[in-house]
């Protein structure tokens, strides 16, 4: 990686290691270099594989600007030497081996950021522990999650998941919870909602459910990063700031950049 200049506002970017995920936190580094002039440095972290497979930067002006930072995935039991994606996986029960070599990078994640100046961590849901190192930096940690802002809603504040545990029935997941205050068509259906209660609240082999990584990260980061706008999902967006407890910026497509923020 290139050394930062001393004057440039350097943002780090983790995402999980699901192209629905690397694409958009991509998009997202090419808007915020774009958004500078020329004094926004990014690092993009990822796997060595997952490098290689990225299209080139466009337009070639932020190539300049965009850094990225190879850190090699540490092998683990029952996951297929080679498997540094989920899309290299032969089926969804070795996502949960995927996981355990992902938290691994931890540790040479956290040895990298203290070797470099930084200002911001932009993280993902299943790297929940990345605002922890945040705060030993003294760096504000964002998550950015490319879920949709009514299915955050829809879930509830983190105390929500606090409360539960696996043996919760997928019911509640039918019908529209009572935080959110205005009309609305939001519910799983039964068969949906089985799947979904599974997904939130079974802990798999990293010792963690989904819902507890999201409870963490949300607990632990400063601010919350989404892609939306106010005229699809702003009843949405302004109930999230009340369920989280901090701010909550979103890209806005009514921008004729398509690229600016607003909290």
């Amino acid at each position: 990686m290139e050394k930062t200049k001393e004057n440039h506002f350097h943002i780090v970017l983790f995402p999980w290691l699901a192209f629905g995920h690397i694409i958009p936190f991509l998009e997202l580094s090419k808007s915020l270099a774009s958004n500078g002039n020329g004094d926004i440095q990014i690092s993009f972290i990822s796997t060595p594989s997952i490098i290689k497979r990225l299209s080139p930067i466009y337009p070639p002006s932020l190539k300049s600007l965009i850094n990225f930072v190879s850190i090699d995935l540490p092998l683990v039991d029952n996951l297929p030497a080679g498997c540094e994606a989920t899309i290299d996986l032969k089926d969804e029960e070795q996502t949960q081996y995927l996981k355990i070599a992902y938290d691994l990078l931890q540790a040479p994640v956290e040895m990298f950021l203290n070797q470099i100046k930084l200002d911001l961590i932009i993280c993902d849901v299943i790297n929940c522990w990345m605002p922890e190192i945040g705060a030993k930096l003294h760096v504000p940690t964002a998550l950015f999650s490319v879920s949709y802002a009514p299915s955050l809603a829809f879930f509830g504040p983190p105390s929500e998941f606090k409360e539960s545990n696996s043996s919760r029935s997928p019911e509640y997941l039918t019908s529209l919870p009572e935080w959110i205050p205005f009309p609305s068509s939001l519910a799983y259906r039964y068969h949906e909602a089985v799947s979904m209660n599974e997904i939130l609240n079974t802990k798999d082999a990293t010792g963690l459910s989904a819902s507890d990584r999201l409870v963490k990260v949300i607990e632990g980061c400063n601010f919350v990063l989404l892609k939306s706008c106010t005229e699809f999902d702003g009843d949405y967006l302004n109930l999230l700031k009340d369920l989280y407890q901090k701010p909550v910026v979103f890209r806005s497509f009514t921008t004729a950049s398509c690229s600016g923020f607003i909290s």
